[in-house]
């Protein structure tokens, strides 16, 4: 992919703009996209406009008012805020700079760490059974939909893609002679091979022979009709009515179970399979870490956490053995891995 089609353009705007601009190149040469925090940082450039600043402060009543809750937001959406311009504000000070780095206490208590929805094995089956009978209703404007959602839906839960990941993949990212899949600029801006099972290989062979191929400039994997990938919005809506077919509850927006939450459910079952199986996990979770695309080790030594937790009858095990490498949380961060 073309550096001018993956990172994305904002403009902005007082006094600020250079510091604003500079904080993201950083960013950008770490590795990171940035695209989403860009955007953000561009709306508070112009929020900064009706405050009165100088070129190397960042003030006190700017970051609170730009982080203070709105009637309209969620809790996610106002940490998203507070996490991103306290990132700025750090990257300040260390320029040398005067800048008003926020605290906990200056959201309050509204911002909770997510909960995954780790979906047992009863209600994988569940859903895998309406997946592979989805129908295409007459006059539909996704007529593949019927081939394309049972193999999609594997690739998010036995190889823990993300949704995004998965609907990007190109003809040539399939290799279904040695079993692999290439992630390509994947969140963090790193590109990793993902090997399948050779059950997995085989569903993605017997899908190759009936995709759209020579539609519109991209070969993408999973097409639609137009020649387009295959949207992530269209991948939800199919999940939720999914959900209620197969008879899993939906706890309301933010609250899951989400597509992503899949992914999620491939990790808790690797992890539980493995230790049931006395598999050696120091050396298997950084096995792990690297086939999910894991931006750090600590966001696959949160799933630990979470096995013990789903799954009690491992739990002694776990601690007994993995004890000083299990950490302390309520959950994950919430799409961090």
């Amino acid at each position: 992919m073309h550096e001018e089609s993956r990172y994305k353009s904002y403009e902005f705007s007082g006094i600020l703009a250079g510091h604003l601009q500079d904080f993201i190149a950083e960013k950008r040469g770490l590795g990171c996209i940035y695209n989403t925090e860009a955007k953000q940082l561009s709306r508070f450039s112009r929020f900064s406009l009706n405050y009165t600043i100088t070129p190397d402060d960042l003030p006190e009543n700017l970051v609170k008012d730009w982080i203070a809750k709105k009637p309209t937001d969620s809790d996610r959406n106002q940490y998203s805020r507070y996490s991103l311009i306290g990132q700025f504000a750090r990257y300040m000070v260390r320029m040398g700079c005067s800048a008003y780095v926020p605290g906990a206490g200056d959201i309050g208590k509204t911002h909770r760490t997510f909960i995954p929805y780790i979906f047992t094995h009863d209600e994988i089956r569940a859903l895998f059974t309406v997946f592979d009978s989805v129908e295409t209703p007459l006059r539909s404007g996704a007529p593949r939909r019927k081939y394309i959602i049972p193999v999609l839906f594997r690739l998010l839960y036995c190889c823990g893609l993300r949704a995004s990941e998965a609907v990007s993949l190109k003809g040539e990212d399939v290799d279904l002679e040695k079993g692999v899949l290439t992630i390509r600029d994947s969140k963090f801006g790193k590109t990793r091979y993902v090997p399948m099972s050779a059950q997995i290989t085989a569903r993605c062979a017997e899908y190759n022979k009936t995709r759209l191929v020579g539609i519109g400039e991209d070969d993408w994997f999973f097409a639609a009709p137009d020649g387009g990938r295959y949207d992530v919005r269209s991948v939800y809506c199919i999940f939720r009515d999914s959900l209620w077919k197969a008879g899993i509850s939906h706890g309301g927006r933010g609250n899951g179970p989400r597509v992503h939450d899949f992914r999620h459910t491939f990790a808790v079952h690797c992890l539980q399979r493995w230790v049931s199986g006395g598999e050696d996990l120091t050396t298997a979770l950084p096995r792990l870490s690297a086939y999910m695309g894991h931006h750090d080790f600590s966001a696959t030594e949160q799933y630990l956490r979470l096995t013990s937790e789903v799954y009690p009858e491992i739990a002694a095990l776990m601690s007994e053995r993995y004890g000083y490498i299990i950490p302390e949380i309520e959950g994950v961060p919430d799409e961090k891995d």
